[in-house]
């Protein structure tokens, strides 16, 4: 049976399209009248569920005034998922990149992050974000703020009604890293011990003596969606890498099985960052 989950880009055109259309003020059923279209239609193209023709993106794009480089960038969007094309590498300066990250998550029913070198992104709090924007420069210093409003609306997604169960394994040398001043790194410890407390949150800490693990490939989130495969998503300085594919899901699912046999448990976690947050009162 042909596989019918949306991709990873065919989502992102949907809502892309979905945005674009919220714009003008325009219901769903007046698009299809003013096109031809059923409804849906539209709304099968809108939630990534139907492969259109670039035509119909184009019609599409032109009723909401959608121009210049975003059409373009939608356009070619919607060949790539017109070819069936799977995992999606994008460029950090491409418009949309940071939105699929929080497209996946907004609608994600669990995610399972393991980090490295720093706190992940979505338990990080402001004074810690910019601080690792501003010192590890991985934006220019005039975008620090407007990626600050971006990780914020990442936050959202852990505190809805409907979150994402998300498990958080941190490598103790992560959780360690000195991001700002003691006041900074008191106040992160603080929150992480609230957000277990208050969510659908869990922490696992990888301490630092358990040797050799495939985490030390680099860090790696896996994202579980409704009813369409898991997607990994994994970063570097310049761009972001959206992987889609069965066989390389599997390696990471066997990374992550590895990575949880050597993490301590919840409670023994918990206790290890309570204690990191009074060494800094």
């Amino acid at each position: 049976m042909r596989n019918t989950a949306p991709s990873v880009r065919a989502r992102q055109l949907g809502a892309e399209l979905r945005r674009s259309r919220s714009t003008t003020g325009l219901a769903a059923d007046q698009v299809a009248k003013r096109l031809g279209f059923s409804p849906s239609k539209v709304s099968r193209i809108e939630f990534g569920r139907r492969g259109s023709k670039v035509e119909d993106i184009a019609a599409m794009l032109a009723l909401y005034g959608v121009t210049g480089q975003s059409r373009a960038e939608l356009l070619q969007l919607s060949r790539e998922v017109a070819s069936g094309a799977l995992g999606w590498w994008q460029r950090r300066e491409m418009s949309a990149n940071q939105r699929t990250l929080i497209e996946l998550e907004s609608t994600a029913t669990r995610i399972v992050n393991f980090e490295l070198s720093l706190i992940p992104g979505l338990l990080q709090t402001g004074e810690y974000t910019r601080t690792v924007l501003r010192e590890v420069a991985l934006v220019p210093p005039e975008e620090i703020e407007n990626r600050m409003v971006t990780r914020l609306t990442r936050h959202r997604v852990l505190l809805k009604p409907d979150a994402p169960r998300f498990l958080a394994l941190i490598h103790e040398r992560g959780l360690r890293q000195r991001v700002g001043g003691e006041d900074v790194m008191r106040r992160q410890y603080e929150y992480l011990c609230h957000v277990v407390r208050h969510s659908s949150t869990a922490i696992r800490v990888v301490p630092a003596d358990a040797g050799l693990h495939p985490g030390f490939d680099g860090s790696f989130a896996r994202i579980s969606l409704p009813q369409a495969p898991p997607v990994v998503f994994t970063e570097n300085r310049t761009s972001q890498l959206f992987i889609e594919a069965a066989d390389e899901i599997q390696i990471y699912d066997e990374a992550l099985r590895r990575i949880l046999k050597i993490a301590l448990d919840e409670r023994e976690s918990a206790e290890l960052i309570a204690s990191m947050a009074v060494e800094f009162e």
